[in-house]
């Protein structure tokens, strides 16, 4: 995270000499001060401005990205072929007295944490972010049972991408809910028969899927979430692939990719953006509307927060 360049959103914004409010600022800064970013602290940053050196809080600080990355994280073989589990000297001991939640994070960090650890000290995020927000996106899987990647068919994607244009056709397989879209899921791959909830389980998630590929393939696949991070279909040039379908065959060989795209997703194009800011300053809810929509934010925020807080627990 050192020498990041930033500049002030706030009309005022007070310098202080430690990362609170409770000493008196040592000065103020103004919208459109540049400063240098040497140190991120539970949503401040320490900065270097013409002001003087010291901490400023992190929300009304945007910082600039000079140099755009050149290649995405899937891209670097070495990254591919990394320890993907945590060190043995690093592992978290799955004590019997454990609740489930416990159990969730320190079963995720041991599988992941060797990799998560480099991507992390990477992207200038504490690891423990991506461990919370993948208990919160799949329970810190990313294959189910039978060996199929962990889904989720969101039947008013595959509306926009493909039944808007065929509504009879569409109405006849699927519904949701017209005012909460992300609400009311029902699928029946029979006219014949009732329509039935969907997203009980991952094998009717498959079943609605496999149904949409055979109306239109590319449409379905950008209508699913994929693996471990749950990342949506439509978003894979966002994470570097060329088709949706690239997106969908890396996904469904490897953890690897899951990984990978989480935090080429969160990283953007670039080596900073508005999701990884906000995890840099730990503001789960201001991350989870922009990784998963505003219309659940505030409920996303609070579980990542609270797996994150089991981590630090557990470490």
């Amino acid at each position: 995270m050192s020498q990041k360049k930033g500049i002030i959103t706030a009309s005022k914004l007070n310098l202080r000499s430690t990362p609170s409010t409770r000493k008196a600022p040592i000065g103020q800064l103004k919208r459109g001060d540049k400063v240098t970013i040497l140190e991120t602290k539970n949503g401040w940053y320490k900065i270097e401005s013409k002001k003087g050196v010291g901490y400023v809080s992190g929300k009304y600080v945007t910082i600039q990205d000079p140099k755009p990355a050149s290649s995405f994280l899937f891209e670097n073989n070495a990254l591919i072929k990394a320890e993907l589990e945590s060190p043995e000297n690093r592992l978290i001991k799955i004590q019997p007295e454990l609740n489930f939640e416990e159990k969730l994070v320190a079963r995720t960090w041991n599988k992941f944490g060797g990799l998560l650890s480099v991507l992390s000290e990477m992207v200038g995020i504490e690891a423990v972010c991506s461990i919370a927000v993948l208990c919160v996106e799949s329970g810190g899987k990313g294959f189910g049972k039978d060996g199929r990647m962990i889904i989720r068919f969101e039947n008013h994607k595959f509306y926009r991408l493909y039944g808007k244009k065929r509504p009879d056709k569409f109405d006849l397989y699927f519904k949701f809910d017209s005012k909460k879209k992300w609400l009311g899921h029902q699928f029946r791959s029979d006219v014949e028969k009732p329509f039935e909830k969907l997203h009980v389980n991952q094998s009717k998630e498959w079943e609605a899927f496999e149904f949409a590929r055979k109306l239109n393939s590319d449409a379905a696949m950008s209508s699913i979430s994929m693996g471990a991070p749950q990342i949506m279909g439509f978003n894979y040039h966002a994470i570097g692939y060329d088709s949706v379908r690239e997106m969908f065959d890396n996904f469904a060989q490897d953890i690897r990719f899951h990984i990978l795209g989480l935090f080429d997703f969160v990283r953007g194009a670039g080596t900073v953006s508005p999701m990884l800011h906000s995890l840099q300053l730990k503001d789960f809810t201001a991350f989870a509307s922009r990784y998963n929509g505003t219309g659940q934010a505030a409920e996303y925020g609070e579980r990542i927060q609270n797996y994150h807080d089991i981590f630090l627990e557990l470490k």
